[in-house]
């Protein structure tokens, strides 16, 4: 995926870049993603937070994990749209909405979560690596990202 990516909210009062290409993409099938969205999944990029520039009011609301971590959900003020996510991991990432994207041609996962809460009419690519629950270790998300790109 390219560099320089930019994007807003619906209703334009975000506007956003990401300096850098994002470390992975992922489809989120896990039950808070489906209400969240409305959908059957979430779609994200992990983007380290330095890299990503937001501009704009953006409200907060924060959660508590399946793995115990503290979710913290950032939404524009107006629209309600959620912008992106972070944790208190510690690890300087964030979880920046896909379809924010201003060219959302380039997006597709890498990764797939919670897979045992996909719908059953989802279908992964055959070289997809999904996981069953979300890895504790972040770096097998990253080795399956990897591994997918290669066997582009």
């Amino acid at each position: 995926m390219s560099t320089g990516l930019t994007g807003s909210c619906q209703c334009g009062a975000i506007t956003l870049t990401v300096a850098v290409p994002p470390l992975l993409t992922y489809a989120c099938f896990c039950n808070s993603c489906q209400k969240r969205t409305g959908s059957a999944f979430s779609m994200g990029l992990i983007v380290p937070t330095e890299a990503l520039e937001v501009a704009g009011e953006l409200t907060s609301w924060s959660r508590q994990s399946d793995k115990g971590t503290t979710n913290t959900r950032y939404s524009c003020a107006d629209c309600g749209n959620i912008i992106y996510g972070v944790d208190d991991s510690g690890m300087g990432l964030a979880k920046l909405q896909a379809g924010l994207l201003e060219d959302t041609s380039e997006v597709e996962p890498e990764v797939y979560l919670f897979a045992r809460s996909k719908q059953p009419w989802v279908s992964l690519p055959h070289n997809a690596r999904p996981f069953d629950t979300q890895p504790k270790d972040p770096m097998e998300m990253l080795a399956a990202a990897q591994a997918y790109r290669e066997a582009q």
